[in-house]
């Protein structure tokens, strides 16, 4: 395979959705060309602005907090798609802002799905599980926790 041939897979794969560079490399990889090939296209990507780890980081980190994922998550997320710790620093300090209300969404949504449990220990537990699976901090959890008035023990909840 020459350059531009793969310069228009490199560029059909950015069309699908953003790439960090090191994942757009190792599709690349895939395809049976050599190494040196792979990063004279990354760097022309680099160079035409068509990668930017930097903007991919924080709009994935803004994508993942809306969907309902904390910050560790958000972190483990980041790493794996091969960004840098600086960029991974900046992206979350924007999503550091927005944590606490991504978790009251997710704690919401949880809610929904367990209405008709009635033990309200179990209920708390549940959500406890589901948020911290999600990667928000113990901390954010229990002060959510005990803000929300139906994961509170009184006697209405024991008829």
């Amino acid at each position: 395979m020459d350059k531009q041939k793969l310069m228009d897979k490199a560029l059909k794969l950015l069309g699908i959705r953003a790439h960090s560079a090191i994942e757009l490399r190792n599709k690349l990889l895939k395809k049976d060309v050599s190494r040196q090939l792979v990063d004279e296209v990354i760097a022309e990507c680099i160079r035409l602005n068509f990668i930017d780890d930097e903007l991919f980081a924080r709009d994935y980190a803004a994508e993942l907090g809306w969907r309902g994922c904390g910050k560790y998550k958000i972190r483990a997320n980041l790493r794996r798609k091969g960004i840098s710790q600086d960029n991974i620093a900046k992206a979350m300090s924007d999503a550091d802002k927005s944590e606490e209300e991504n978790a009251r969404r997710a704690m919401e949504f949880k809610l929904k799905t367990i209405s008709r449990e009635k033990d309200i220990r179990k209920k708390r537990e549940k959500i406890y599980r589901f948020l911290a699976y999600r990667g928000f901090s113990g901390d954010i959890i229990k002060k959510l926790m005990t803000s929300a008035p139906e994961l509170q023990n009184n006697s209405d909840y024991f008829e």
